[in-house]
């Protein structure tokens, strides 16, 4: 090998390396942001950002597909602390009324201080419920963070007083 070709060879394990470093912190950048963030507390909502919550929820493409095949629905405002791991996350729902001492101490004894939070927009299609969608929202930037949708099985007692 001659000395030219050492200093490339040098030169390229250089490159390779840099390549390989700026590869890894995009990498982690890219993990970091998978999701939309959250708030770090909650808060009340105005009127307005009540209204817009909600229309960004029924808005979402499987709202308006739940909208299409059942028809009616009803919706009510909670919120939701979610705990986002690399792949998975814990979600804690929380009444809208947060602000009682006895949710306040339920929120310091079981949510993760790392959790987000988010309003939740609870969708129920059909009369009666057949569809729930849970739908998170950052009320901030009006990004949808997460959409649950759950079949609703009706008890034996409702179907039998139809």
């Amino acid at each position: 090998m001659t000395l030219s070709a050492k200093k490339v060879s040098v030169g390229m394990r250089k490159r390779l390396w840099l390549t390989a470093i700026l590869l890894v912190i995009v990498v982690l950048l890219a993990g970091c942001a998978g999701h939309p963030k959250g708030m770090k507390s909650l808060r009340w909502l105005t009127d307005a950002e009540k209204e817009k919550v909600t229309e960004i929820a029924l808005n979402t493409p499987e709202a308006v597909q739940a909208k299409n095949n059942y028809g009616t629905y009803t919706t009510s405002l909670d919120w939701v602390a979610i705990d986002w791991h690399d792949h998975a996350f814990d979600s804690f729902g929380i009444d809208y009324d947060y602000q009682q001492p006895e949710s306040q101490k339920w929120i310091s004894e079981h949510v993760p201080k790392s959790a987000e939070f988010y309003s939740e927009v609870i969708i129920n299609f059909g009369e009666p419920p057949q569809l729930e969608s849970r739908v998170a929202i950052n009320p901030d930037t009006g990004k949808v963070a997460n959409i649950q949708q759950f079949g609703l099985k009706l008890p034996p007692y409702y179907k039998n007083n139809q």
